[in-house]
């Protein structure tokens, strides 16, 4: 029986604002832990009581959805979105979007600049 307590209501809440405020500057289910004072393993035990993805595809689809935004509504180049996500290059960061997206991010801004 997986029974979700206040706390872990309250954990989860935490860790999704932290993931919110520092989601450019960290990347890594460690870092966000170690903010919280919670051990990985508490994270992902409490995310496995009440959801569907693990805190490590809640960050990554944070970075994502922050990634989309910028793509579809600024003028930025793709080298400057992924720095201001916090990749340490651009082609981590076309990677990580491409396994996400199943396209490039300059064919995910060429796709939306066509919709207008």
């Amino acid at each position: 029986e997986k029974t979700i307590t206040k706390s872990d209501i309250e954990l989860i809440r935490d860790f999704n604002l932290m993931v919110d405020l520092h989601f450019r500057t960290k990347s890594t289910l460690q870092e966000f832990a170690s903010m919280l004072h919670k051990s990985p393993k508490t994270i992902s035990n409490v995310f496995s009581k009440q959801s569907a993805i693990t805190p490590l595809q809640y960050i990554q689809e944070r970075k994502l959805l922050e990634a989309k935004r910028l793509l579809k509504y600024t003028d930025k180049k793709i080298f400057e979105i992924s720095d201001e996500i916090g990749f340490k290059d651009v082609q981590t960061f076309s990677r990580f979007f491409k396994n996400l997206t199943k396209m490039s991010p300059s064919n995910f801004k060429a796709m939306e600049i066509g919709k207008n």
